[in-house]
């Protein structure tokens, strides 16, 4: 029985000298592929300091904890966030940022960018990404403040799940991936701006995307370093089983 006490007295006080002690510091790790993003590392250091207010809460226990995980689990680009304090009384705190592949602008020049996994993410004024880009007669509202799907009923019905599979599938296909730098949607047809051929190049529909770009590929590199596409000023692949040239008109 003693023996009981002395360790429930020994837990007592090492608990008691633990959790009267004011928080120490705060380790904020910002996980990301690129040095720079859209999270800025000070200024979310500062807010969750702000959120703890050292000054007022003098020991582990009045540390809102709580606040902390719900603020940075609201971060926009935010895919994975994670607040503990550690037994040295630092409070540590991780979040991962997330990896857009693209960004599409509306047909009000609005633009948000998505993922791979079709995540929406808000754009933000002091960070851009040099990314594949979607744009023309989109519809779509944008973010303010927070990410989405393109699969949640907000957007669904949208043009963003089309545009995602057409540009998705642009990035698969290791020809369209080097050679397409962005995407025209008119509304019903879609056009690729190359940065290879100076000439338009005309997708079609979203429908058989797979085999238009791939004979898109095969017509390109059977047509490269040909005069004869100088003779073109369009091209299209809106056919799976034909392209069609469409030749300059000639100046009388």
């Amino acid at each position: 029985m003693l023996t009981i006490a002395a360790i429930a007295c020994l837990w007592y006080f090492t608990r008691k000298e633990h959790v009267e002690h004011p928080l120490k510091g705060l380790e904020l790790t910002l996980i990301r592929e690129t040095e720079d993003g859209f999270i800025v590392k000070d200024a979310e250091y500062q807010k969750i300091m702000k959120i703890c207010d050292t000054a007022k809460n003098k020991d582990i226990t009045k540390i809102p904890l709580d606040s902390v995980r719900n603020y940075i689990a609201s971060i926009p680009w935010a895919i994975y966030t994670d607040a503990n304090i550690t037994l040295d009384e630092i409070l540590v705190v991780n979040i991962a940022e997330c990896q857009p592949i693209m960004r599409i602008y509306n047909k009000e020049g609005r633009s948000v960018y998505l993922d791979d996994d079709g995540r929406i993410y808000p754009t933000r004024s002091n960070y851009t990404m040099h990314l594949l880009i979607a744009s023309g007669n989109i519809d779509f509202k944008t973010l303010k403040g927070k990410s989405a799907s393109i699969y949640d009923s907000e957007y669904s019905k949208s043009d963003l799940p089309k545009i995602f599979k057409v540009m998705k599938s642009i990035q698969n296909n290791s020809y369209s991936n080097c050679c397409v730098k962005q995407v025209y949607y008119d509304g019903k047809n879609f056009e690729l701006v190359m940065n290879n051929v100076d000439l338009k190049v005309i997708l079609g529909d979203d429908q058989d995307v797979d085999e238009k770009l791939m004979n898109m590929k095969y017509f390109f590199e059977q047509m490269q370093g040909s005069p004869d596409l100088k003779n073109y000023s369009k091209i299209s692949f809106n056919f799976v089983n034909q392209v069609v040239c469409t030749k300059n008109k000639t100046k009388k």
